[in-house]
């Protein structure tokens, strides 16, 4: 017969349960960090695409408030919208696939893709008279929204710009 000695080491047994309840445990906290750090890239990449969304809004904002008389208007769809500021510079934004593109007229440069991906679908260019109706006519229009829908791959983060040219002395002031 053997006899065991008294030893202050652990059995086998014990050993292979500490490593299994360890690994069950290392797994679940590998899981939950690969899940933070799709979320994270998650919200970096619509971080991304709003960056990208304002900065084609803003400079929109900031060439169409440029705008001097609607005389200066040369297309006004839901697509597209050409201008002249009031430097004489032509800009031409149009809503093409999945892109917001600009373009100076006579520039040389090509067109300029602003805001990518887009969702077609719901961006769009409307316009609006000094009442805030649907402007009629090219002549009619005061005030422009540009709806920027950015393409998250789910239902779309809306961007809106609605914009009153300064050199008009247009301005939608509240009514008493």
């Amino acid at each position: 017969m053997f006899k065991y000695k008294n030893s202050p080491g652990f059995s086998l047994l014990e050993m292979m349960i500490a490593i299994t309840l360890m690994s069950i445990i290392s797994g679940l906290l590998l899981s939950i960090i690969a899940v933070n750090f799709k979320l994270i890239s998650d919200v970096s990449d619509r971080k991304k695409l709003v960056t990208r969304g304002m900065l084609a809004i803003n400079l929109f904002q900031r060439e169409f408030g440029m705008l001097q008389h609607t005389d200066d208007i040369l297309v006004a769809t839901s697509s597209q919208l050409k201008f002249t500021d009031a430097y004489g510079n032509t800009w031409d934004y149009t809503i093409s696939g999945n892109f917001l593109n600009r373009e100076e007229v006579g520039g040389g440069a090509g067109a300029l893709s602003l805001a990518t991906p887009i969702q077609n679908a719901g961006t769009a260019f409307s316009y609006y008279a000094e009442d805030n109706s649907i402007a009629g006519s090219i002549a009619q229009i005061r005030l422009v929204k540009l709806m920027l829908v950015m393409d998250d791959g789910s239902d779309g983060i809306a961007l809106m710009s609605i914009v009153y040219p300064e050199n008009m002395k247009i301005y939608n002031y509240p009514l008493d």
